[in-house]
């Protein structure tokens, strides 16, 4: 069995022009680092997720460090070829996590990841140090699937609200693969030593099938960090088309759509719901006589009173100008009544400040109530 770090035999170099499928996947790999790096650097300065982003940037650059070590194995000493790269491979990967951790907005667990770096120093030089093939690599890739693991785990859990379960599962899939791939390559290193032994450090199929490998992680790697940015983006996109800019509450498109799927489950299960339709009384004169800036701060005033007084699974809108909407599932006309009057007491008690003008509103505020199926 090769021992760790061990020299081979010198060897006649190839000619210059000759190209190895190694060579090329090794340059493949470096190509691919190279251009996700520019990519991370480019979202940083377009201020797309920019902290996450800028930590995704250091760390796809720390992990093509390591990969360089690997590369350069056979043409370095043992500290810098082995202990290095694995030293790199896994501050990169903490950068990578603690990206996803900034992302996900959960406060970054700085001080394990340095408690875990520092353990990994000393597991590496003690495996080094044995000499054992895959004692060496079960050190070097042990750590990194539990970090991908965990990595996982940070956004199936931190983006299930907001982008819902099965997104979050989805852009979460990535990491955990990468994370089970790392365990299967320790528990090949146990049962295969001699193969493993000699893709350490050495020129042949082993290597390549490693650089292969290596190539294929960093792809998927980067991919489900951009499936991050990306899906963030769309469901921000798709509040926005669904918001009133003004209120914050749903748009007509936005209750539209809840009001046709609650009329699809009354097909279905025959459950009630109500409709308000809330209308600021003598609004006109509001900005006629106090400018429109004042109207829009009795908008956005009432909207914040009607989303403070919403019940779990009510859903507030504005319709449009002064029209406000409110859905009420489940409820009929006697429990849409007692809504109404809570909404119109609270409208009453509620001042509203305008270029030091003290504004007192009332609503008006109509009921309708569905209870035969299609209605």
């Amino acid at each position: 069995m090769t021992r760790v770090g061990a020299r081979r035999p010198a060897r006649r170099l190839a000619p210059a022009a000759t190209v190895t499928p190694t060579s090329a996947a090794r340059a493949a790999l470096g190509i691919q680092q190279t251009l996700f790096v520019l990519l991370w650097t480019i979202l940083t300065r377009m201020r797309m997720a920019p902290r996450a982003s800028a930590h995704w940037s250091a760390g796809v650059l720390l992990v093509t460090a390591g990969l360089a070590l690997i590369v350069l194995r056979d043409r370095l000493p043992i500290s810098i070829g082995f202990w290095g790269s694995g030293l790199a491979l896994y501050g990169g990967f903490v950068l990578l996590l603690r990206g996803i951790e900034v992302f996900a907005q959960r406060r970054p667990r700085d001080r394990w990841h340095l408690a875990g770096w520092l353990a990994h120093a000393l597991v590496l030089a003690l495996s080094i140090a044995w000499g054992v093939p895959w004692a060496f690599v079960a050190a070097a890739s042990l750590p990194l699937a539990w970090l991908m693991l965990r990595a996982a785990a940070t956004v199936a859990e931190a983006l299930r609200e907001e982008f819902g379960p099965r997104l979050a599962r989805g852009c979460a899939f990535p990491f955990a693969l990468i994370g089970v791939v790392l365990v299967l390559r320790t528990g090949a290193a146990v049962l295969w030593p001699d193969p493993m032994s000699a893709s350490l450090h050495a020129h042949g199929t082993g290597n390549l099938g490693a650089a292969l490998l290596f190539v294929a992680l960093g792809l998927i790697l980067n991919l489900g960090l951009l499936a991050l940015v990306c899906a963030r983006m769309l469901m921000r996109l798709q509040h926005a088309s669904l918001r009133d800019m003004l209120t914050g509450l749903l748009n007509r498109r936005g209750i539209e759509l809840h009001l046709q799927a609650l009329a699809q489950r009354r097909q279905r299960d025959r459950r009630p719901f109500s409709l308000l339709s809330v209308d600021v009384d003598h609004f006109k004169r509001i900005n006629d006589e106090h400018g429109h800036p004042a109207g829009d701060a009795v908008l956005e005033a009432l909207g914040r009173e009607m989303a403070a007084l919403a019940r779990a699974g009510d859903h507030p809108a504005r319709a449009g100008g002064e029209e406000f909407w409110i859905l009420l599932p489940d409820t009929a006309g006697e429990g849409a009544q007692r809504v109404a009057e809570r909404l119109q007491q609270a409208v009453r008690a509620l001042r509203v400040t305008a270029d030091g003008v003290e504004l007192r509103v009332t609503v008006s505020i109509g009921i309708v109530t569905a209870r035969l199926p299609g209605e």
